[in-house]
Formats: structure tokens, sequence, C-alpha cells
């Protein structure tokens, strides 16, 4: 073998191994991990329902199987192709200021979901990622959060008829415990 060519060969095996084929890679793997988790957890503890009247575990087993699908698809993806390579570079500035406040809003949003229920913890959410992602004023944040965050709320508690946490606006919270 040439020095030529076991310099190419070393190259190649690097280009596999680089940092964002990798982090794709890892990526791919959690979410087939997390995917194949909550599609099995649904299947084993969520009533379906009929035919005629689905149940609650419809929508999450679909949103299971979507997950498998998309993690699969992108493990396979990095592996066999280099379009997307090289080395990761964290965000700086403004943009780390936006990933770290999203991260906490995720987190707010998942610790606070319980207590303050569906309307207005994805309200608050909505308002908290129009503020970091925009440059609205506070007013429209507020405005249109809470639009999105009433809307899809509505859409799937009152439409669909599927049952989430009320929290504070439920008979027992304290906002709805007032007008009940």
């Amino acid at each position: 073998m040439t020095r030529q060519s076991s310099a190419d060969s070393e190259r190649d095996a690097r280009s596999v191994l680089d940092g964002k084929r990798r982090g794709r890679i890892v990526a791919g793997g959690l979410g087939l991990l997390l995917g194949l988790w909550f599609s099995w957890y649904t299947w084993s503890t969520v009533p379906f329902g009929t035919q005629d009247r689905p149940g609650a575990g419809v929508f999450p087993l679909v949103v299971g199987i979507g997950m498998v699908v998309v993690s699969v698809m992108t493990i396979v993806e990095a592996l066999r192709t280099d379009q997307v390579s090289g080395e990761i570079r964290f965000p700086t500035g403004e943009k780390r200021r936006t990933v770290l406040l999203m991260a906490v809003a995720m987190v707010a949003f998942v610790a606070l979901y319980q207590f303050l229920g569906q309307y207005i913890a994805s309200s608050l959410f909505m308002i908290t990622a129009l503020a970091a992602l925009g440059t609205r004023s506070w007013v429209r944040n507020v405005v249109y959060g809470t639009a999105i965050g009433v809307a899809i709320s509505a859409f799937f508690m009152e439409l669909l008829g599927v049952r989430l946490p009320e929290g504070l606006l439920g008979p027992t919270g304290v906002i709805g415990g007032l007008f009940l």
C-alpha cells in the first residue's frame, strides 16, 4: 500500500466519523430509542378505542411510529452520504442565547404542564418561543402566542376530544374553581 493511498483511506474513514455525521447518527439513535419506547408504552397502556370512536392511543402511536421512521432515515442518510459533513460549531452570541432560551422554555413547559394545564402552558410556551425567535413587540408576542396556544389546545381538547391536563383552569384548579 502506498503512502498516498494510506492517507486517502484514513481520510475516508475520518469523513464517516466527522462531527456532524456522528452527531446525526447519535441523534437518530436517541430518536429511535425514544420512538420505540413511546410506541411500546402507548401500545401497552393507552386505550385505542373502536373504529367508530378512536381512543386516546391512536395519535400517540402514529407519532411514535413516525419518530421511528424519521430516526431510521436520519441514521441511514448520515451513513450513506457525506453531503452534510464537517465539524460541529456550537452557536455563539445571540444564537446561543436563543438556543438556551428555547431549551429553558421547553423544560419549563414539561415541568409545569400538569400544574398549569394545556391551555396556559402551551400559551406561555408559544409567547416565549415567539419572543426568542422573532423580533415582534411583546404585545404582539403575547397576542399571537396566546392565540396559537389556545387554538392548538382547543383543537385537541375540544374538537378531537383528547383528554389533556386542565391545570389551573380545571374544576379543581385555582382559576376554574372560582367559576364552577
